[in-house]
């Protein structure tokens, strides 16, 4: 399923709210956006990451001198993917240009990951531990977006 006419910074039909099951539980996730884009001399570069969806974008944080910021700047191309491990597999690819916003401190975004993927406790306590560590905010508004779904592949409806 792919939708490819979205000009607007949001995300297609398919993935505007109510969003599709699958696309929320891979949104609400604690698996990592693999964030992507073409590096110096053409290279591929792809990165696990943590993000938070703000109904409109992938909102990701790195730590000022990040090696990835070398080639990442304002109106970069890049993608990301978002999916399961397991079978049946699931995943979300949504790409667009990326804005890039430099901190002194901690991203709330990232405070938020952080309280997601590690849990509301260990989460402050792992951003009590990096007060003070100035971020750079990466955010995707994507221009395109499709996602997939295996469960109801006719594969498993035979085998099942």
């Amino acid at each position: 399923m792919s939708d490819h006419s979205a000009s607007n910074g949001k995300l297609p039909g398919l993935l505007r709210p109510a969003l599709s099951r699958n696309v929320a539980l891979l949104l609400e996730s604690r698996i990592p956006a693999r964030l992507s884009w073409v590096g110096l001399h053409g290279a591929p570069r792809i990165v696990p990451i943590w993000f938070v969806w703000t109904g409109d974008q992938l909102v990701m944080a790195t730590f000022a001198g990040a090696a990835k910021l070398a080639e990442l700047y304002e109106g970069a191309l890049a993608a990301a993917s978002i999916d399961t491990e397991s079978f049946p597999y699931r995943s979300l690819r949504m790409g667009g240009h990326l804005s890039l916003t430099s901190l002194d401190g901690l991203a709330d975004e990232y405070r938020a990951a952080a309280a997601r993927y590690l849990g509301e406790s260990a989460g402050r306590t792992w951003c009590r531990s990096l007060e003070g560590r100035p971020q750079v905010v990466l955010r995707l508004t994507p221009t395109w977006a499709s996602a997939s779904d295996m469960s109801r592949s006719p594969f498993l409806a035979e085998h099942g």
